[in-house]
């Protein structure tokens, strides 16, 4: 059985699986307000408000993002069980009200109870729905479905980080976290709850009789046999999620950490921003084209390659502090965080099924969230160790070649595991 397939045009696509992309789109733009990139953009702010060290403050992120990993770890398999909608709903209305929180924060316990929200709806909660839907509604076009649906996230990027920085200087921070409140109440809120309104599995549509268009050949969900508990036995889990720790680890300590970084790099924190959509445009192009790849090689056959980059990446920090580094800098990094998603968002699908891909996704998201945790956290504390960022990247480019060299040793593993589920 060959694992080459042809790739279907995206003409091919109907009306409605793009709402349904649309949706995966929305909910990633709406996870921005809990993700590391955006949070960042407050760093020196809450830290001076709340007189923290760079390693206090990622130490109570990294505690309410652990917390938040835990929680999904219990509960993301409810993506099995109830619809997107409802779901994305209930996502979105908490991190509002997380943000709104946020605007009104005044003690460092309640600081880190509203990042245990803003972490557990925004990084954890609405992408794992978004990436959950995508892989479970499209076959043929799953790669390609669940790179558009990143989009969201690549839009944010590029867009909030400077927008932030700038707003920054009219603004107090306080403001700007209400406004991004009201932004998700009013705009985003009822866009997902009309984009999610007739999925492929709903009611709706089973009463129509319609079948969803890109279903697998015989109409049904795969790999019923690996429920959570077989694959929490399953060794070449731990191998898979060893690796998909490195990215949400190592991302989050360039940003999070980016007012320490700028300030040994002899930069300023708006030219560091200013080049983040070099980094957002070339990682929806890569993204698109992995996308495209993973629907025609299988996703598990790109999966060493996205570590070359990311190690190229760090390696440029370690050893670069002219100005021109930074976008170099960003735009290598991208190259490997684009390929990640449709990678990812698909690996899951094909080494386990979908009948239960909620329940996997879950398990595999929270430990991503663990390790957007432990990055920061570990980096914060060796920076408050003298040991600066540009150090540390020495030790990440190694990592994350190392990663690269074991899953090219899992190839033979990964290739009988997928042709067993067919």
């Amino acid at each position: 059985m060959s694992l080459v397939s042809p790739s279907p045009p995206l003409r091919e696509l109907t009306g409605r699986q793009w709402q349904w992309i649309g949706a995966g789109f929305a909910m990633t733009f709406a996870s921005m307000g809990g993700q590391t990139l955006f949070i960042a953009q407050f760093n020196s702010d809450i830290r001076a408000f709340f007189q923290l060290t760079d390693g206090q403050f990622a130490g109570l992120y990294t505690l309410a993002t652990i917390f938040s990993a835990v929680l999904i770890a219990l509960i993301g398999q409810v993506t099995d069980k109830f619809a997107p909608r409802l779901l994305a709903i209930i996502c979105t209305i908490g991190l509002v009200l997380m943000a709104l929180a946020m605007s009104m924060v005044n003690h460092w316990l309640v600081l880190c109870l509203v990042l245990f929200g803003l972490r557990f709806f925004g990084q954890g909660m609405l992408p794992h729905i978004a990436q959950t839907a995508m892989a479970r509604w499209f076959n043929r076009f799953r790669g390609r479905a669940l790179a558009f649906s990143q989009m969201g996230y690549t839009t944010g990027e590029a867009m909030l980080p400077f927008i932030v920085t700038s707003a920054l200087v009219v603004f107090t921070w306080r403001e700007i976290w209400a406004f991004s409140a009201a932004l998700m109440l009013f705009l985003l809120l009822p866009l997902i709850f009309f984009l999610l309104r007739d999925p492929p599995d709903g009611k709706k549509a089973k009463a129509r009789g319609e079948a969803n268009p890109d279903a697998t050949s015989d109409a049904q969900l795969t790999g019923a046999e690996w429920s959570r508990s077989k694959v929490l036995h399953d060794p070449l889990f731990y191998a898979l999620v060893f690796g998909a720790m490195t990215l949400p680890a190592l991302a989050t300590i360039y940003f999070f950490h980016q007012a320490h970084l700028v300030g040994v790099k002899g930069w300023s924190v708006t030219t560091y921003t200013a080049w983040f959509p070099i980094m957002s445009v070339t990682g929806v192009s890569v993204s698109i084209l992995t996308g495209f790849l993973v629907d025609r090689f299988a996703a598990f056959r790109l999966l060493p390659f996205m570590y070359v980059p990311i190690g190229i990446a760090c390696l440029i920090m370690a050893t670069q502090s002219n100005v021109w580094a930074i976008p170099l800098f960003l735009l290598v990094l991208a190259i490997g965080s684009g390929m990640a998603p449709s990678i990812f968002g698909a690996l899951w699908a094909e080494m386990y099924g979908t009948t239960h891909i909620g329940a996997v996704r879950s398990l595999a998201i929270a430990v991503m969230v663990f390790a957007s945790a432990a990055g920061p956290g570990i980096a914060g504390a060796l920076i408050d160790l003298n040991i600066n960022l540009v150090t540390q990247s020495w030790f990440n480019a190694a990592y994350c070649f190392a990663i690269t060299g074991l899953y090219l040793i899992l190839q033979n593993r990964m290739t009988n595991r997928k042709l067993q589920l067919g």
